[in-house]
């Protein structure tokens, strides 16, 4: 994909007072059958590189050696690049719609977890305790 990181088009929404309204571009056209389209190979390749920085990222957290973890790492970086130079082409197309969440509904779930912060383990102002739950591992 291009290393160019610019917007591609523009939100749209359907119709003025929409309950649900979608943020997406028009949609380019392509033809429906069996084979794969240029849709379904994006999508693939959307798939494929959330996959993929799924398990770098835990390969660079897990990483012991210095110089494989930087070189994971600039990997990493890259392969989320690529997933978004991606996605915006899907977006710019109009394959990939966003819908807008509701602030009713975000309230919501604010209330419904903001009881939990109450079972997280107390910390000394901040600091590591020794003898807490969280140990730190050798390998």
């Amino acid at each position: 994909m291009n290393n160019q990181r610019g917007s591609y088009g523009t939100y749209q929404q359907p119709y003025a007072g929409s309950t649900n309204p979608t943020i997406k571009n028009p949609s380019a056209q392509f033809e429906k059958g069996p084979e794969f389209s240029d849709r379904d190979r994006l999508n693939d390749m959307l798939a494929t590189e959330k996959y993929l920085t799924d398990g770098f990222n835990v390969f660079v957290r897990e990483a012991s050696h210095k110089n494989l973890f930087d070189d994971v790492l600039q990997i990493l970086n890259e392969t989320h690049h690529a997933a978004r130079d991606v996605f915006n082409l899907m977006f710019q197309k109009g394959w990939y719609s966003l819908h807008p969440e509701q602030p009713s509904h975000m309230a919501q779930h604010y209330q419904k977890f903001s009881g939990y912060e109450s079972q997280f383990p107390t910390q000394n102002q901040g600091s590591y305790q020794s003898g807490s739950m969280y140990q730190t591992r050798d390998y």
